[in-house]
């Protein structure tokens, strides 16, 4: 009868072990990248009330949901909006899950576009129309004057 070596079987056994924590570890994950281009670029960006730079900005983000969106740039109007970034199918429970574990990155790259009105020209100031008719001094009244 022939005894079996046990550091062997010990290795033997520890050897799928392994291999399931190095996938563990080399496991993917997701991102989340949100673009925001405008015409012309250079605006500032502002998300949820929060300077995030200037167009084109790529921004990665954390959340789904709603957003509100505010671009600012000298001599053109000011555009606010409110817009709302909705997950795709794969980031839903459990799919997200499943994401996660693949061995590669999951992307979701969202694109938002803006086109930036030029500001009207303020008014010129006109100076108040002169009057040409001078007014008439009071007339006191007699306190003789029929009534």
């Amino acid at each position: 009868m022939m005894r079996a070596n046990k550091p062997f079987l010990q290795t033997v056994h520890l050897l799928p072990t392994a291999y399931c924590l190095l996938l563990l570890f080399t496991t993917g994950c997701i991102r989340r990248a949100l673009t925001i281009r405008s015409v012309p670029p250079g605006a500032q960006v502002f998300l949820n009330d929060h300077l995030k730079g200037e167009t084109p900005l790529t921004y990665d983000f954390e959340w789904y949901g709603w957003y509100r969106v505010l671009l600012h740039k000298e001599g053109y109007e000011r555009l606010d909006d409110h817009k709302f970034l909705r997950a795709p199918a794969m980031f839903w429970i459990p799919f997200d899950l499943v994401c996660e574990l693949l061995p590669f990155t999951c992307w979701d790259r969202e694109t938002w576009s803006y086109t930036l009105m030029p500001a009207p020209p303020p008014p010129t100031p006109s100076p108040p129309p002169l009057t040409t008719t001078v007014p008439a001094p009071e007339e006191k009244e007699s306190p003789h004057a029929p009534r």
